[in-house]
């Protein structure tokens, strides 16, 4: 599974963007904004996510074959793997693939359509930009089938049309590729960042088993990256140790403040597996979706479970439940207040959130005296309450203060006295201060070293407080795939 907190983080690894974002004026400012909230899904990353199994249960779904209606594309072929029984009121995820040298589009589309489940549908789409053999098979070192240019003016038009044609959620579209399908995939999204930022159509970028292409921070989209690569990519095609191209990519973007996940899976050659696979769908899941499902684990989790709220199909109840499990509470009723008063969104479309605040309450009193009691109950061992419980005990007593079953209730008596005299939560405190000063000085020129001998120094207090901090392990991590220089 992704091990993950939501604190700062995502804020800490973006604040290296401010610069670049106010010299452009704010463009993009929108992609920027829900950057920072992604990337506090996802990290400080403290392991590889899925499991040993790599195990996907994809729904059925058909497949189509498209021309490319833009001149000079006339020999690449489209591609469509569409989830069947797609309800044409709700919308989806949609996933833009990219085929590698040799590789055939159809069969790439294909296998990242795996991703697709019956709780959470994915539309897949890509193109066929490399000339085959007569018998139809890859190879590798054939022709482009049209210019590089052409190639990015054909998948915007595959993407456009299919995002006219289909009932796909604009909020909810990524992009991938596999081996040279990286080059084309991150290179698509800088120019889509470069030329247009303000309409820029990704929410995260998927790199299987190659590097990334930017090679400018100001040309980067903010967006989180993940990457995957096999344990056993030293020599593909004979000679080339992909491992370490992409550690050395993940390194410069992490540099550079980027949000970064680097997943190097066991035993795995230059593919696109079912552990890859897991990755890919856990994160789609979390980004706009249901939520990514937790696998089987001993020991405590290091992130709350999922609020007991029934299960909605509608996008705007799903939009607010994510901020509440991301203990954004009070961003959750703004939100709604937004929806509310927004005349482009139906009075049709917002039935289901209207009076959501309610349900949100409900769950919020419930919530708050089943937090307070564990974390007394940690206080009382003299042992370190799980953060995440004291970010939410937090929040919702800051989102209701003077709601009656709030106020009074010794609820600001508890987070005051874990602020100031007890001792587990101070060493929290030192600790989270450490991975923020590794964090900040990794982005700045020079000062690498420093940061990585703040991530060693972390990584040595993973035994303190029975090791349920997060931040020893998310250095230790850190530093399982550095590169010096």
């Amino acid at each position: 599974m992704f091990r993950h907190g939501q604190y700062w983080v995502g804020a800490v690894l973006l604040c290296a963007l401010a610069a670049t974002v106010n010299a452009q004026n704010a463009a993009g400012q929108k992609t920027v904004t829900r950057a920072e909230k992604d990337a506090q899904k996802f990290l400080p990353q403290t392991g590889l996510g899925g499991d040993e199994s790599g195990k996907v249960t994809p729904g059925k779904s058909s497949f189509e074959t498209l021309k490319i209606e833009v001149d000079g594309c006339e020999k690449m072929e489209g591609y469509i793997c569409l989830p069947e029984d797609l309800d044409k009121d709700k919308k989806y995820a949609l996933m833009f693939t990219f085929h590698g040298n040799g590789d055939v589009g159809a069969g790439r589309v294909k296998n990242v359509a795996r991703i697709s489940s019956d709780r959470d549908p994915v539309i897949t789409v890509g193109v066929q930009y490399q000339e085959l053999t007569e018998a139809g098979k890859g190879q590798m070192g054939l022709p482009q089938l049209a210019s590089s240019d052409k190639i990015f003016e054909g998948s915007r038009w595959l993407l456009d049309k299919v995002m006219k044609d289909q009932p796909v959620d604009p909020n909810r579209v990524f992009v991938s590729g596999f081996s040279w399908g990286t080059a084309w995939a991150s290179q698509w999204a800088c120019k889509e960042w470069r030329e247009d930022p303000d309409n820029f159509p990704f929410r995260a970028i998927f790199l299987y088993s190659s590097s990334g292409y930017p090679r400018d921070k100001a040309e980067c989209p903010p967006v989180p990256w993940f990457c995957t690569v096999g344990s056993t990519e030293t020599k593909v095609a004979g000679s080339v140790n992909v491992i370490a191209s992409v550690r050395q990519f993940c390194n410069r973007m992490s540099a550079w403040g980027m949000p970064i996940l680097y997943h190097e899976i066991p035993g795995m050659g230059h593919a696109v597996n079912g552990r890859c696979h897991q990755i890919t769908r856990d994160a789609i899941n979390e980004l706009g979706g249901p939520g990514a499902l937790p696998y089987p684990e001993t020991g405590e989790s290091v992130r709350a479970e999922p609020l007991p709220f029934d299960a909605s199909d509608d996008p705007y109840v799903r939009e607010v439940i994510d901020l509440c499990n991301a203990d954004d509470w009070a961003g959750a009723l703004a939100r709604i207040e937004q929806i509310k008063d927004d005349k482009d969104i139906s009075i049709k479309e917002k039935r289901e959130v209207k009076h959501f605040d309610k349900d949100i309450e409900k769950i919020a009193k419930k919530e708050i005296k089943r937090v307070d009691d564990l974390v007394q109950d940690a206080v009382k061992a003299e042992t370190m309450p799980a953060p995440y419980l004291i970010k939410r005990l937090r929040a919702i007593t800051e989102t209701w203060p003077n709601e009656s079953w709030v106020k009074g209730k010794g609820y600001d008596e508890t987070l005051a006295f874990l602020e100031t005299d007890f001792a587990p939560v101070k060493r929290e405190h030192e600790r989270e201060q450490m991975m923020k000063d590794a964090l900040a000085l990794e982005a700045q020129e020079g000062k690498r070293e420093e940061a990585k001998a703040k991530y060693e120094a972390l990584s040595k207090r993973a035994d303190e407080d029975e090791g349920r901090s997060i931040w020893p392990t998310a250095a230790e991590y850190r530093l399982s795939w550095w590169i010096d220089g």
